[in-house]
């Protein structure tokens, strides 16, 4: 009896260390996954950026693609530190659906609030913020 206790108590422990280790795998991946976002611009509600606010981290890419209503544009007009950083991250615009492009944010750029803009849809509140953290 004590030598089936012993063998049962022996598994269990080799079970919940296998469990840990997969749990660890998953958390890994989530991170590794989160070095890029997307942004729709002119979606499904309208004249807006989905998601309008997204945190990212420094070095990670961010994608804007073009879901309705083109044109549209990325302009940032308030960015933490170096005014030339925000006019390295914009981008002057994309005509047709499906259409994209990425901007990668430097590994060395400033923690904060990056605010941007759609330049023709401003006026219709078409505005986005990064926080890089």
């Amino acid at each position: 009896m004590k030598f089936f206790a012993a063998v049962a108590r022996k598994l269990t422990i080799v079970s919940v260390a296998l469990v840990m280790m997969v749990a660890t795998f998953f958390l890994n991946t989530a991170d590794a996954s989160a070095s890029e976002v997307m942004i729709t611009m002119g979606g499904k509600k309208g004249l807006v950026f989905e998601p309008a606010i997204a945190t990212i981290k420094a070095g990670d890419t961010v994608t804007w693609t073009v879901g309705a209503l083109p044109p549209h544009n990325v302009q940032f007009n308030k960015t933490p530190g170096d005014a030339a950083l925000g006019t390295s991250l914009s981008h002057k615009g994309l005509e047709g659906k499906g259409k994209s492009f990425s901007v990668t944010f430097p590994a060395d750029a400033p923690a904060g609030e990056y605010d941007y803009f759609c330049m023709p849809h401003r006026g219709a509140g078409m505005v986005g913020k990064i926080i890089v953290g």
